[in-house]
């Protein structure tokens, strides 16, 4: 009986095992069919059948690539001072990053070039509240017609979808223009040829002829060595520092937000890279204003010597030469964000300011002048104009000068002398002051946080232009109003801007002592508010 019981357990220890690999076999065998099914394709049943396929487990999926975004230069990524948003969004990196992601592609498939634009949403028209798009462009693929004298894209034009244009996006042929002729439809008008029927800009005349084409940026002809890109510049003038300064900075910003983004035609490298390119770039003039004491800063960006179109299009050694080029269309000055009326909402921070005023110190090699001492006396810089001049300005500042001894008047014509001396000035000046007009624009290169500007304006005037500069700076600002005295030379003017003004010499000084009495406190001063010697 024990026997029997105990073949028994033996014989349920045997059949379990048995079942147990029976299990195991089983889920072994359904787990194989099931890396198969993953790795067959699935076919109708009277399609044949897939053929074998390996018996081992399928390597992991690669890891997806991640494109990180690419940054800006270091100078945008200064200590950021508490302020409003709209500040922010036009006179930080926040302002670079907004085009950067307005980017739209316009060329279709079957086109060999490409046009790709970027667009600001920052400008708002603050007589009208209207929204506006500034843009920026970049072309690829590009060569040049010698029959028109521009350059050619082969560019089938697409119409943009409705998603696109929720996001912000602009066709390419509804990119606003600007005064002075300026902005990318005016560039295209003037320089680009798009092969494509449906959108055809019109074409005047043929190729310009030279007198003598047989010079183009001092080479001759046969010697033509095609930069790899051209920046094509229609320009608003050629001597108001003003004007001349911000675009130049809204063409170093297009610079920068190219070479913050990436190009997807170009294994995500960036649209522009200036350590490799800017040496093989040149700039094409459009326009015919003069040269001007401000053109060599085009080469902080493009550094072959500037060009013009009609110069390019009459040498067909160059015009052969240019193959699968790149163009650039910069913002115009005209939408940079300085022109914003942004004084009421106090921006009092700017890196898009103090990088470009560094930038252009650099290039000229401006130094910093050698730091104060208190027994030295406090600069004071009058912008002397040829025309919207102070009345009776000379007996107004000798009267100053013998008031305060202890501050060093000077009245300085800066169109009478070099750019880079006009720089070195403005550095070392405590106070800066003057009528109304494109000189205050010396604001930008003055010591943050160690100065003054004073600012004289006609009666009817009231632009906030100079305030908001000096904010920018860390700079105070003092301003009066003057009476507009009839132009000398044609009594009958009614623009202010060719006025002079009038300032009763108790209201002038009473502007400039408090401007002075503003630096008595700023280092190494240390003086009471009273002196006055």
């Amino acid at each position: 009986m024990a026997l029997a019981l105990k073949m028994t357990r033996q014989a349920k220890r045997a059949v379990f095992v048995a079942l147990f690999l029976l299990a195991v076999f089983v889920y072994l065998f359904h787990l194989d069919v099931y890396h198969r099914s993953r790795d067959t394709p699935w076919a109708a049943p009277s399609a044949p059948s897939a053929p074998p396929q390996p018996t081992s487990s399928p390597l992991p999926p690669p890891e997806p690539v991640v494109v990180t975004p690419l940054s800006a230069p270091l100078g945008y990524y200064s200590l950021s001072l508490a302020q409003r948003p709209y500040c922010n969004a036009r006179f930080s990196v926040e302002y670079l990053e907004d085009i950067r992601r307005h980017e739209a592609s316009y060329c279709g498939p079957s086109s060999r070039s490409s046009m790709t634009c970027f667009h600001s949403h920052s400008r708002v028209n603050d007589d009208n509240n209207e929204h506006q798009v500034d843009s920026l462009c970049v072309g690829q693929g590009v060569s040049m017609d010698p029959a028109l004298g521009k350059f050619s894209l082969h560019c089938a034009v697409r119409e943009l979808t409705a998603d696109e244009r929720e996001k912000g996006l602009v066709p390419l042929f509804n990119l606003r223009p600007y005064w002075y002729e300026t902005g990318p439809p005016k560039v295209f008008e003037a320089a680009v040829d798009f092969h494509n029927d449906a959108h055809k800009l019109e074409h005047e005349g043929s190729a310009p002829q030279l007198d003598d084409p047989k010079s183009v940026g001092g080479g001759d002809v046969a010697e033509y060595d095609a930069p790899s890109a051209f920046l094509l510049l229609k320009r608003e003038g050629d001597g108001n520092v003003w004007h001349c300064l911000l675009e130049i900075m809204s063409t170093y910003m297009t610079f920068d937000v190219l070479g913050m983004s990436r190009d997807p035609l170009r294994d995500n490298k960036p649209y522009f890279n200036s350590s490799e390119e800017a040496a093989n770039t040149q700039v094409v003039i459009l326009d015919d204003w003069s040269n001007g004491p401000f053109f060599d800063l085009w080469t902080l960006f493009a550094r072959r010597p500037p060009i013009r179109l009609k110069e390019l299009a009459a040498n067909p050694a160059a015009m052969k030469a240019v193959k699968d080029a790149k163009i650039i269309v910069p913002l115009t000055g005209s939408s940079n964000p300085l022109w914003q009326r942004s004084e009421v909402r106090g921006c009092t921070h700017a890196p898009t300011v103090s990088v470009f005023s560094q930038r252009v110190r650099d290039h000229f090699k401006v130094q910093d002048p050698a730091p104060q001492r208190k027994e030295d006396r406090i600069r004071l810089t009058f912008v002397d104009r040829r025309s919207r001049r102070l009345h009776n300005q000379t007996e107004l500042f000798q009267e100053l000068a013998r008031r305060h001894p202890h501050v060093e008047v000077k009245l300085i014509d800066f169109e009478g002398m070099p750019f880079p001396e006009q720089i070195r000035v403005a550095r070392e000046t405590e106070i800066l002051a003057g009528v109304h007009g494109a000189g205050l624009t010396h604001t930008m290169f003055m010591r943050e946080a160690a100065g003054a500007v004073v600012e004289i304006q006609h009666e009817e005037v009231n632009v906030e232009t100079f305030r908001v500069l000096a904010h920018q700076r860390y700079l105070s600002y003092f301003r009066a109003h003057g009476k507009a005295l009839p132009n000398p030379k044609n009594p009958d003017e009614k623009d202010w801007h060719w006025k002079d003004v009038e300032l009763e010499p108790e209201r002038f000084f009473a502007l400039m002592d408090a401007a002075i009495k503003s630096i008595h406190s700023i280092h190494p001063w240390n003086l009471d508010v009273d002196r006055t010697s």
